[in-house]
């Protein structure tokens, strides 16, 4: 088995969000190829690098902020991983897609990462709206 997730319904307990947040949530699967390394780093990690480039306290343009967030810890979580790969001996060849789901408040963002997607027709976000 070379695949990997992460189902965090409730950031807030891992950070403060900013006050123009009341919900954030991250769902994310990893395909692993050549290995379980990679994608076994990706679920440990990346909603990590997520968390601490998140935007903090407040901000304006919080939908550009959360796309520069998701992008550079794709970027910083691949960077890292590729630094730890090198540095093992032999080298480690893993490699993993991958593809998150991020909730603020009632806007979903999607990212990937390879050949992985995630079709979202006809998602209600109000149903897993907590009461």
């Amino acid at each position: 088995m070379q695949d990997a997730h992460v189902l965090l319904p409730d950031l807030s307990s891992f950070m403060q969000l900013p006050a123009e947040v009341s919900r954030l949530a991250y769902f994310a699967v990893f395909d692993g190829h050549g290995g379980a390394r990679a994608s076994q780093f990706a679920a440990e990690n990346l909603h990590h690098t997520l968390i601490s480039k998140f935007p903090k306290g407040e901000v304006e343009n919080l939908d550009k902020l959360v796309r520069k967030c998701l992008l550079d810890s794709f970027r910083q979580t691949d960077e890292d991983f590729l630094k730890k790969a090198s540095s093992q001996k032999p080298a480690w060849k893993d490699g993993s897609t991958a593809t998150c789901v991020l909730i603020v408040d009632d806007a979903l963002y999607v990212a990937n990462l390879g050949d992985s997607r995630l079709n979202v027709l006809g998602a209600d976000l109000s149903l897993s709206r907590p009461a």
